[in-house]
């Protein structure tokens, strides 16, 4: 009873506070005309990182985070790590240490507010079902890339039940060989217990271990089926839920 309580009432001020960041994106809006894309981008990704870090830390979650060092400091990045809950995007915003857009599903374009502060990192909204408009996606985020923004990706499209790790689609890898961009993974390991247990909001301990680096160099980087072979047993490795 306790716990239902103070979720009904997390979840209140959730709604509380993006409202008033909604209020706040008007301002941001303002700033856009006097920025640089690329300073515009970086005072973005300061606002959402302190929601992200803010959002996580409120349910009385602890993040653990090692392996920032295997950030490449000047190569187009693309992280690629697994999907476990809702509460993925604010610990990667709010714990990675660097600016990052998503690739993100369709239906998070719906959400209010959220979209708008998404699009604003910038991130891109994909239709799994609609491969044409899938491309067009992966080159805006391509582009974006090449200009020194980093991107996220999901390879397994869905969050995995539970903490367990899906197949990866070989079709998400795509993304980053488009841009020529260092494939960063990473793993989160517990954000599942946040949310999806059921349905409430819980304190957890989450893992989040960014993992070395594949470069365009590396043998691996166009072989598809050896790259997701190896992402996977990388990421699952981390896990141990």
């Amino acid at each position: 009873m306790f716990n239902k309580l103070t979720s009904i009432l997390w979840k209140v001020f959730f709604v509380i506070m993006m409202l008033l960041l909604f209020i706040f994106l008007l301002f941001h809006l303002v700033t856009k005309l006097f920025l640089s894309p690329s300073r515009y981008r970086r005072l973005t990704w300061q606002v959402a990182r302190v929601w992200g870090w803010f959002t996580v830390v409120s349910t009385g979650t602890r993040v653990k985070v090692s392996g920032r060092e295997n950030i490449p400091l000047e190569d187009p990045i693309c992280f690629m790590g697994n999907h476990q809950s809702y509460f993925d995007i604010p610990t990667l915003l709010g714990f990675a240490g660097c600016p990052m857009g998503f690739i993100a599903k369709q239906e998070l374009a719906r959400v209010p507010v959220l979209k708008q502060w998404m699009v604003q990192l910038p991130s891109f909204f994909l239709d799994r079902d609609n491969a044409r408009q899938a491309i067009k996606v992966f080159q805006a985020a391509a582009k974006v890339m090449k200009e020194g923004h980093p991107m996220v990706i999901f390879p397994e499209g869905l969050r995995a039940e539970r903490g367990k790790l899906a197949d990866l689609h070989l079709g998400s890898l795509k993304l980053a060989q488009m841009a020529g961009a260092t494939i960063v993974p990473f793993a989160l390991d517990g954000t599942w217990r946040m949310l999806e247990i059921d349905g409430d909001i819980h304190a957890a301990r989450v893992n989040f271990t960014i993992l070395p680096p594949v470069r365009p160099g590396d043998p691996i980087y166009d072989d598809k089926i050896a790259l997701a072979a190896h992402l996977k047993s990388s990421i699952e490795a981390c896990l141990t839920d």
